[in-house]
């Protein structure tokens, strides 16, 4: 059984008026239609709520107790119908991006993001970016910030930056041969990038540490056990850029693109979505465009030129 808000509401008024006519006043309802309400609201409970006489209504001792619960259910309610009707209603936003990007890109954009949608709660995914486009077409995110080339990607183009060779400030695993190198898991963009150039120097290397986290290839170059490749933004202190003066070739520029779940077009979802574009592009400046076809970045590398 489910009380009436508004029969609890009438309830209320006689309570506090102590006269139906009183309450049929604040109401809105004729004294008939008051004590209509009143025979179904204690019908429906299956106990006596007011306790009438010639001068007055009291409440019984159900009807106090009645009182102190209804005036809790309708705060709920009137909390529940404010919480909707603000813009920025309470909504949990999920949101999909390589590791890498959320320590270097991610971070100050959440931060304007929440200071104007003070409500809104992001969850955040790292995983690799072949993996966050796969997951997304079964529905996992919201929104997605991948690499360019890691699967067949729709969204805009709202972040780009230099990639470098990087090494530990103060090692020497960038003068070893054969070269060791850190990277992802086969099909890593930056491994890949890093090979395609390799080979074209006819420069012998070797993978000597693979992991699928960030942090895993930050300890291996911090540590001096291998050379790596990274946007700029993913470089933390303890690293410095490798040049073409130590002959390392120079990368192309990494492409970040923005996927959204057309399942999950929601206001809340649209809101960062034109923020995360909005802010991303501002910091690239001004970047704009679609990914790259894929037919385009193959004949590139082929050619050797940048993507």
């Amino acid at each position: 059984m489910m009380l009436d808000p508004d029969l609890l509401r009438t309830f209320l008024a006689i309570a506090e008026a102590g006269s139906f006519t009183a309450a049929g006043a604040a109401v809105g309802r004729t004294q008939s239609a008051v004590s209509m309400q009143m025979r179904r609201l204690e019908e429906q409970l299956g106990c006596s709520l007011l306790r009438r006489s010639a001068h007055e209504v009291a409440l019984t001792p159900q009807g106090e107790i009645l009182r102190r619960h209804a005036r809790l259910v309708l705060n709920a309610q009137q909390a529940a119908l404010a919480a909707l009707n603000q813009p920025d209603a309470p909504y949990e936003i999920s949101l999909g991006i390589p590791d890498d990007y959320a320590l270097g890109l991610l971070p100050a954009v959440l931060k304007d993001f929440a200071a104007v949608h003070p409500n809104a709660a992001v969850t955040v995914t790292c995983e690799p970016s072949r993996d966050i486009i796969h997951n997304m077409a079964e529905g996992a995110y919201d929104l997605a910030l991948v690499t360019e080339g890691q699967g067949p990607v729709t969204g805009p183009v709202v972040h780009q930056e230099p990639c470098h060779w990087v090494t530990a400030a103060k090692g020497d695993a960038h003068r070893r041969d054969p070269l060791p190198l850190a990277f992802g898991p086969a099909g890593d963009t930056y491994r890949r990038w890093a090979i395609d150039r390799l080979v074209e120097q006819g420069r012998a290397y070797r993978i000597a540490y693979t992991s699928v986290s960030m942090a895993g290839i930050r300890g291996a170059i911090l540590s001096g056990l291998a050379v790596s490749a990274m946007a700029r933004s993913s470089m933390t202190a303890g690293m410095r850029a490798l040049t073409s003066a130590e002959g390392f070739p120079d990368l192309p520029n990494l492409r970040i693109c923005l996927m959204t779940s057309p399942r999950s077009r929601t206001d809340m979802v649209a809101a960062l979505e034109g923020f995360l574009i909005g802010r991303m592009r501002a910091r690239a400046g001004g970047i704009t465009g679609n990914p790259t076809p894929v037919h385009k970045r193959t004949r590139q590398r082929r050619d050797g030129a940048k993507l």
